[in-house]
């Protein structure tokens, strides 16, 4: 995955969206991230789909473009919501979780960096990983077998990343409900996402992301994601 941990330059598809709108892009990936491990922790569920589009985009190792990692945009609608909300004056108690696991994803890019040895450790790992499909809860025949496939996925991805993020000196404290925090699915998934949040922080740096630059241009990058969410919506 040369790209995801700190290797080659990606074409940011300018056809599409510009630098800077792909570079919010990669940080509301990182807050959907955020956004579903406080749902999980808090509400032991996140919607499919939204879980879907984080861990693939973890999943592909050798990307050519942005749009590569991040195949339908839409996707990231809540990612897209949740950067608007939190980027804005609401200070509940919700979205200060969620800022708090976004910006503890952006520091352990930042150590994950450092290591050569755990790059290549998380690489080699996630090419023995298939990528997540969507259950489609009418199909009853292939969704028992499908789950179970699901949870093996989140099982390594958990594993993956005890393996290597865990070992890290910080630690993002989850906070939730006990019964969902005990709950192995319910942790695996988010082990498995916190892994996909810091391989879209690792992207957003590459395209540009600074930390300081999430608090001078705070109202832009707002602005940013209400703006991406229009284009959408005028391309449907």
């Amino acid at each position: 995955m040369t790209v995801a941990w700190e290797g080659q330059s990606l074409n940011s598809s300018a056809d599409k969206f510009n630098r800077w709108e792909y570079q919010n892009i990669a940080m509301v990936a990182v807050a959907q991230c955020a956004s579903l491990v406080n749902s999980l922790a808090v509400k032991g569920k996140a919607p499919q789909s939204e879980l879907i589009a984080c861990i693939n985009s973890l999943l592909i190792v050798n990307p050519n473009s942005v749009d590569d990692i991040y195949p339908n945009i839409a996707d990231l609608n809540l990612g897209l919501r949740t950067v608007q909300e939190v980027f804005s004056n609401d200070r509940s108690r919700e979205n200060a979780e969620i800022m708090r696991y976004t910006l503890g994803m952006l520091l352990l890019r930042n150590k994950f960096n450092g290591s050569q040895q755990l790059q290549s450790a998380v690489r080699h790992g996630l090419e023995f990983i298939d990528p997540l499909e969507f259950i489609d809860d009418e199909a009853s025949e292939q969704s028992e077998s499908a789950l179970i496939q699901q949870d093996r996925i989140f099982e390594q991805l958990a594993k993956l990343y005890q393996d290597t993020i865990s070992t890290l000196s910080y630690r993002i404290q989850v906070q939730g409900q006990v019964e969902n925090l005990k709950n192995e699915n319910v942790a695996n998934r988010i082990r498995a996402l916190l892994l996909g949040g810091i391989r879209s922080a690792v992207l957003w740096y590459q395209l540009g992301g600074r930390r300081w630059r999430l608090v001078f241009y705070r109202k832009r990058v707002q602005e940013t994601a209400g703006n991406i969410r229009r284009k959408l919506l005028t391309t449907i």
